[in-house]
This record gives structure tokens, sequence and C-alpha cells, in this order.
């Protein structure tokens, strides 16, 4: 039913229609109407409980799942909602209803970067403290690591800890996920409604469920890798360096697509006992529209000291650094959801130091190839300028055909103190608040610790002291912009 304003405004539209106008706009709401699912209705009139759906995700897949539950659930008559773990805290889980947790793993058991503080707050609290809690868990992992879905795992005992009961077994799922999840959505819907008792209308749940929305099939997990040959590679940095980064092209034939923003998982070969090792992730560097079949990588060669005194070297990046042109390899493409170009006409922010730049690459290359009307603005770092500016010439052409329109440059060891991205942020703090303000976009990539959490702190400095906020207020600021996908971060 509209309440009075809204029949006064709906009387107001109409006066001011024309006979052909109102019949015209009364086909245009049956048309509408007629559109509306069967279940919508029954979700208004049913008197099922709430569903509260939370999602911890890295690289968008348990976020896309999370929305098709939703559906799912809503066409069976239930109310729902779905919200990132980002700012929750233990204390803001409801007692009351149904809470499902969607949970992906990142590297060895780890939560994603955006849900560590909620894993934090989850562990912390009370034994007890969420009796009543009923609530259901599902994992996103990777086989190939030790810890399969250790995230999920992990979240399912503490919340058992905090009084809460499972109404079902926690499901975990590995890469191709994506093939069984419909089923899993109808099965929880089903367990909900045996638990109600089905009390109102609903609808088939299978009717909604829609499989997540990402690329499956050979090239898109390590269970069906595609065939790549060694291109071009070349060391990026300088004879004088400290460093081996290398700039790797790999041709492919087969048809998988990318996007900028995703990362290509390279296949290792067997151990010296046999066994499979587990694939690394390398951000991609290259434009699918412009470096056609073929995915570029920026790898730096990671070197440890042995307790013996000896140099060690990381398992894959040696292996690719060894690598000559017209080697063989496998590989796929790993899907980032949460790292997307924005809009055209968006401005962006990149903070990329060392191979975190990578991705920048990509996209600077793919916004020239679009004539995309927002500007591009760098943050680069390293060591010396002279031997370690990955990249250096093909910057310089971006920032003479106004691709890329500002670039700030950090070398650490070529000033008496270390100077580090974060510090070229703050000489620019006025101007980044005036690009943020301006709808900007801002992306990290790079190290997890401790570059994305200084660089982090840094904004929110910069946010506090520009707009006159708290720092707790300019740290709302910031979170409010990840949750308008405004601030983005692929770190490692």
């Amino acid at each position: 039913m509209l309440d009075k304003d809204q029949q006064q405004l709906l009387q107001s539209l109409l006066d001011r229609l024309t006979p052909e106008q109102k019949i015209w706009l009364a086909g245009y709401v049956q048309g509408l109407t007629g559109r509306l699912p069967d279940a919508a209705g029954a979700a208004v009139a049913s008197n099922k409980p709430e569903v509260h759906i939370f999602y911890a995700t890295e690289t968008g897949n348990s976020k896309a799942l999370s929305l098709s539950l939703m559906k799912a659930l809503k066409g069976a008559g239930f109310k729902a909602k779905n919200n990132p773990v980002n700012r929750l805290k233990a204390s803001d889980i409801p007692k009351n209803g149904f809470s499902i947790f969607l949970a992906s793993t990142h590297g060895e058991g780890d939560p994603p970067e955006s849900a560590v503080k909620f894993f934090e707050s989850v562990r912390g609290a009370a034994d007890g403290s969420l009796s009543g809690l009923q609530f259901a868990t599902l994992g996103l992992g990777d086989k190939s690591y030790q810890i399969f879905c250790g995230a999920a795992t992990d979240l399912e005992k503490e919340l058992i800890r905090l009084g809460g009961t499972a109404f079902q077994e926690i499901a975990l799922f590995d890469v191709d996920y994506a093939a069984h999840t419909p089923k899993w959505v109808s099965q929880t819907v089903d367990a909900l409604n045996t638990i109600v008792g089905d009390t109102g209308p609903s609808t088939a749940a299978s009717s909604f469920v829609e499989a997540p929305t990402v690329r499956t099939g050979k090239g898109y997990t390590r269970l069906e890798p595609v065939a790549g040959q060694i291109k071009h590679i070349v060391n990026l940095n300088d004879i004088d360096s400290n460093k081996q980064t290398y700039h790797i092209e790999i041709a492919y034939e087969d048809e998988v697509a990318y996007s900028c923003g995703d990362a290509a998982g390279i296949i290792l070969p067997l151990d010296a006992d046999g066994k499979e090792q587990t694939p690394r992730l390398y951000s991609i560097a290259s434009s699918p529209s412009v470096h056609e079949n073929e995915v570029h990588l920026t790898v730096a060669l990671s070197t440890y000291k042995k307790e013996d005194g000896s140099i060690g070297y990381g398992v894959c990046s040696k292996y690719l650094a060894d690598m000559k042109e017209g080697d063989a390899l496998q590989f796929y493409i790993h899907q980032n959801q949460m790292f997307r170009l924005p809009p055209d006409d968006t401005d962006i922010i990149m903070i990329g130091p060392g191979t975190g730049v990578a991705p920048f690459r990509s996209f600077v290359y793919e916004r020239s190839e679009r004539s995309a009307s927002g500007r591009n603005w760098l943050f680069f770092g390293d060591q010396h300028a002279h031997c370690d500016f990955l990249y250096q010439a093909e910057w310089q052409e971006h920032l003479a055909t106004d691709t890329l329109h500002k670039i700030d440059l950090a070398f650490s060891r070529d000033y008496d103190h270390k100077v580090y991205v974060q510090h070229k942020m703050k000489e620019r703090a006025k101007e980044l608040v005036d690009w943020i303000e301006g709808g900007a976009r801002i992306y990290v990539c790079g190290a997890k610790d401790p570059m994305s959490h200084d660089v982090e702190k840094t904004l929110i400095e910069i946010i506090s002291e520009q707009k006159s906020l708290s720092p707790d207020a300019a740290a709302d600021y910031l979170a409010d912009m990840a949750e308008a996908d405004r601030y983005l971060k692929d770190v490692y």
C-alpha cells in the first residue's frame, strides 16, 4: 500500500500526463509486475525468519556465492541479507534467526586480508557468548596447500566454542567449487525449510540457484592448466642492483581469457620425492586487449640464507628465472573479481612498489587501448633509481602520451634516510584527497606486511588531516570506500 505522501506524489504525476502517456504508464507497470517471480510475493508474505549471510573474500568468489545464496533464500520465502565481515565483530553476530558464513582461505590456512580483524574478534570472544546462534559454514580453498580451507574450519570451531549450533555439516570446496555450490545452496535452503517447518509459501529454491559468475573449464584452475611457451625473458634490474626481477612473456594457443587484475598460477614440476608442488600465483602484467594470447609476469627471484650459510632460492621464482625462450610450462588463470578496473571515466590511484607494479602495467596498457578518459596516477618504489626502476621506459612513454598522468617515485636507498611510497603519498596529501573526493579508486598491490599496512595507516592519516576527521572517522571513511569497491588490495 502507498502512504499518504506517496499517493499525493503519484496523483501529482498523473495530473501532468496526457491520456496517451497514462496508457503507456499502465502498460509499463503491468510489464514490471508481470516479470516479477511468484516468489517475490511469497517472500513478503512469509513468516520465515531472517537469515544473515556473512562472507570473507579475497578475490570475490565468496561474495558472488553469497549473492546466489541470498537470491535462493528470498525465492524460498526467507528474509535474507548478505554482508562482508570487514567491519563485523563477534558481538555483532545476531543470536536470533540463522547465520551462514562463507569464508575463502588465503595462502596456508589464513583468512582473507579484509577478514583478519573479524577472525581476531571471534578468537577473542568469551566462551558461550553466542549461545543460541544457529549457523552453517562453507569454505573455499585449494587442496594443493597443506592446510585446506583453514579459515572456514577454524571459524566453525570458534563459533561452536562460543555456543553456536551448526544446523548442517560444514561444506569445503576445492578450486572447482562452481560445479558443486549450486547443489549446496539448494541443500542449505532445504535444511532451513525443514527446521522452520516451511511455515510460509515458497518457490522451489533450485529455480533461483545460479552458479557464481566466474569462468570455468580448461585454463581456470590448477586441475586443468593450459600449455604455454616462453616467448621472451629479461632481467629488469641493471648490473648494480641487489635484485633480479624478470619480465617473462608466456605465449599460449588455447582459448583462455583473463581480465586485468587476474593472476597466473604456475604449475611446478614434481618435487624430488615425486610429489606435486603447490602452484605459485603471480599478478598478470599484460593487457588482454594489447598482448593477445600472451600472459606477462613480473617475477622477483626470491633468495634466503640457509643454515650452512649458502644461498637458497624460492622454488617457483628460481624455476621461472632459469627458463629460456622456447621452454614449455603449464599455467592457469586465477580470477580476482575484487581487483578489477573501474569504468573508463573513473580516475585511479595505483600504489605498487617492487613487483607490486605488475598489475598496474596491465591497467595502464588496457586503459590506453580503450582511450579511457579517467586519469591514472602511479606510486612506485624500489631500492635504487638507476638500476631498480622497473619498466622505466614504458612509464616514460605513457607519461609522454598522457596515458599516465602522474607518477611519484620512492627509491629507498638513494637518500640519507629511507624513503618509501607512503612518504611520497604524504607529500601529495591534498591532491590525493582531491582525487578521492572526485571519485577516484585506490589500488594497492605488493607485500602484505609491512607495505600494505603502512600504506593503509598513511591513507587514514592523510584523510584525517585533510578532511579534519578523527582517526576513527578517517578509518571508517576508508572502510566505506572498500565496501564501495573504491579501495582495493591485492597483497601477498
